[in-house]
């Protein structure tokens, strides 16, 4: 006897299946362009690495949420369903993957995400450090970019060599 799905089910595990089929593409082609040369990768192939996130925003929004733990409860509600389930283990080994990849980035990088003061970021960052927006061209402040009333993503990419 199938499975009686319903509309949000079968959406779920549509978008679960999308995330998963690129989420492996991207990995698959950052492993491609890094195997190359890791100082070229950095600079000029992470971009790459973007599309993930991009692919992540999309699956909140197919879904109807804003975070992850949001889409964590929804697929416990429906993980019963055999192609949840499939979906949803799918994609915990993929983050496994992801993180094994970044790793091994960050090794041969000889870098890590870890604050070295152990203290906050917050307090690691001046409003004086100088900065050029990647729109522009320009170059800025920290500061500037405070207050005005906008979630601030600051996406920091050092270049090696």
């Amino acid at each position: 006897m199938a499975e009686d799905i319903s509309e949000a089910e079968d959406t779920l595990i549509y978008c679960l299946t999308g995330l998963n089929t690129m989420g492996r593409i991207l990995l698959e082609n950052g492993k491609k362009e890094a195997a190359g040369s890791i100082e070229d990768f950095v600079p000029n192939k992470i971009t790459t690495l973007f599309g993930l996130m991009t692919c992540g925003a999309n699956f909140y929004n197919s879904i109807g949420v804003k975070k992850r733990s949001e889409a964590e409860d929804l697929w416990k509600k429906s993980f019963h369903h055999a192609k949840v389930q499939e979906q949803v283990e799918e994609l915990l080994q993929l983050e496994e993957e992801w993180d094994a990849f970044l790793d091994c980035i960050d090794t041969e990088l000889k870098t890590t995400d870890k604050q070295l003061t152990g203290g906050p970021t917050s307090q690691n960052l001046s409003a004086d450090m100088p900065l050029t927006d990647a729109r522009s061209g320009e170059n800025v402040t920290l500061g500037q970019y405070f207050g005005k009333g906008e979630n601030l993503l600051l996406v920091l990419i050092r270049h090696f060599g």
